[in-house]
């Protein structure tokens, strides 16, 4: 069932009652046209029926009142009428005119021209309707760039991996290239990398559509941590760096453990991208207030202050003047850890002191209310 705004509930309100003055103010003009027009146009004012001395001139005052009263019949019908038009003539401009335009805006919207912007009027309770069709229109235009970006960044991505395998296939099939396990390793490397970049944006889409079925129950993030942080040493101990976790336990929390995992392998995935040789990673647990802190903080290349957010958007990498872009991810896991932490209600925040200073990225978990 959608919701309704109570500011939208107010406007409405008071659009109906400002109408329901409107309409009763041209009935009380009506009838005291009508009243008056009467009253100046019959004989009633002038003679009263006590005072007329003869049955001739009853007679005739009879007549005359009758033709009064029928000229300002029709007098108090004329003027009334034309009250009544101008005084929807008045309506009509101050509030048809523009719902019309509101009517045309959303049409142009329908057929896709997110540009269209709805004039303000004067009316308060217009303008908020205004205003916030314009803001529709607005989010709709920054929709549709966004998806015109991701399908042009979705062909960089698959492009890379399809070139070497069509070279490699081709190389093959020419006889410029022998069979051997290098090259078949290569080839399977190019298609991991595909299955995961399809796989990733299966992710994405369901975190995008709010799609996930969370299954929470009381988990341990500190264990939980550790147990991921195992999982990838490896691959930290592959690139030269090095991976410590700050955790103690236990840490009880209503999560999905499955989810919560996947959030901290993107994390510690994102800060390996960020990392050379030598460069330090540190996985931290703390508890403030209502909430669980987990933080990732590495020494890697840091984060240009104007691309703090940018990094939680589609194939963004975290890349720093002078420093090679990251050839490992696909630039969606941040997005995906921070559609699976609100998920959660939950936050994910990213830090850096700048460009070649490292990074800290921040997610925040509801506590246990039963904990002790």
């Amino acid at each position: 069932m959608p919701l309704r705004s109570p500011i939208a509930g107010l406007a409405s309100a008071r659009l109906r009652t400002q109408l329901m003055f409107t309409y009763a103010l041209v009935l009380i003009i009506d009838v005291v046209t009508f009243a008056v027009t009467v009253d100046l146009i019959t004989p009633l004012g002038a003679n009263k029926p006590s005072l007329i001395p003869t049955a001739a001139a009853m007679h005739q005052y009879s007549a005359q009142l009758g033709s009064g009263l029928l000229r300002g019949l029709f007098a108090g019908v004329a003027l009334s009428l034309t009250t009544g038009v101008l005084a929807a003539i008045l309506i009509t401009r101050l509030v048809v005119g523009p719902l019309e335009h509101v009517r045309i805006a959303a049409r142009h919207m329908t057929d896709g021209h997110y540009e269209t912007r709805v004039p303000t009027p004067r009316q308060p309770e217009l303008a908020g309707i205004a205003d916030d069709l314009n803001t529709l229109a607005a989010r709709l235009s920054e929709t549709e760039k966004r998806r015109v970006r991701l399908v042009s960044d979705l062909a960089h991505e698959l492009r890379t991996p399809l070139t070497i395998l069509r070279g490699q296939i081709d190389g093959l099939a020419d006889g410029l290239y022998q069979p051997s396990p290098e090259l078949v390793g290569s080839m399977s490397e190019e298609v991991e990398r595909l299955r995961g970049l399809t796989s990733e944006l299966s992710h994405l889409s369901r975190a995008e559509e709010n799609a996930y079925q969370l299954q929470p129950r009381e988990t341990d993030l500190s264990a939980l941590a550790h147990a991921v942080a195992d999982r990838l040493r490896p691959e930290f101990c592959e690139h030269g760096v090095t991976l410590a976790v700050a955790a103690a336990g236990p840490a009880l929390a209503v999560v999905d453990p499955d989810r919560v995992s996947q959030i901290l392998v993107n994390l510690l995935t994102n800060a390996l991208a960020a990392c050379d040789r030598g460069d330090r990673v540190t996985v931290s647990l703390g508890h403030e207030a209502e909430l669980f802190v987990l933080r990732v903080t590495d020494t890697g290349c840091g984060i240009a202050p104007d691309h703090i957010e940018r990094i939680f958007e589609r194939f963004e990498r975290r890349t720093a003047p002078g420093h090679p872009a990251p050839h490992r991810g696909s630039g969606i896991g941040l997005t995906i850890a921070r559609a699976l932490a609100h998920a959660h209600d939950g936050t994910l925040m990213a830090q850096s002191a700048g460009p070649g200073r490292g990074a800290t990225l921040t997610l925040t978990l509801p506590a246990h209310t039963g904990q002790a």
